[in-house]
């Protein structure tokens, strides 16, 4: 029997939707089928096996597309497996203070999916793809430029993702 995954992400720059394509591409199988989707326009979960839900963490929250769908959807994403991954740019320090920070901010959505996975990576910044306010803020606040996520590392969740999202498949 073919299951189907269901991918909503929101995204600014760019960065969190080519990390849900990229977990899209190493879930897809014959006996898994993908779908990627931008929270402000994707489909009800109710035709979908499982939900992996993503976004970017800015100014300490995810994205507010991510946090709509997430409460329009509440009871059917409760009734499957959800999966949870967020970027943010300060995970890439790699500690386990800033881990637990970045969890701190997913609290509503954990709360909401009650998710078996919550995948947690460093994102990306390029101050060319920022409004002139957001990069003065960028660049006032020290933060680095360039791309700090790790794509073994992504991989290697949307593995795990499968195995506990459809131990079947």
């Amino acid at each position: 029997m073919s299951s189907n995954i269901l991918i909503v992400y929101a995204s600014t720059q760019g960065g969190t939707a080519e990390v849900a394509a990229v977990i899209g591409d190493t879930l897809r199988s014959e006996a898994v089928a993908v779908t990627i989707a931008e929270a402000a326009s994707a489909p009800a979960p109710d035709d979908y096996s499982a939900v992996i839900i993503g976004s970017p963490i800015y100014s300490g929250d995810p994205l507010p597309a991510v946090v709509a769908y997430v409460k329009a959807h509440t009871p059917a994403l409760r009734e499957r497996p959800t999966a949870l991954f967020a970027l943010a740019l300060r995970l890439r320090d790699g500690q386990d203070d800033t881990r637990q920070s970045v969890l701190g901010t997913l609290e509503q959505l954990h709360i909401a999916l009650k998710p078996v996975t919550i995948g947690l990576f460093a994102g990306a910044l390029w101050y060319d793809k920022l409004g002139a306010i957001a990069r003065l803020q960028a660049q006032t606040k020290g933060l680095p430029e360039g791309d700090f996520r790790d794509w073994d590392a992504i991989r290697a969740w949307a593995d795990e993702a499968r195995r506990v999202l459809l131990p079947d498949a």
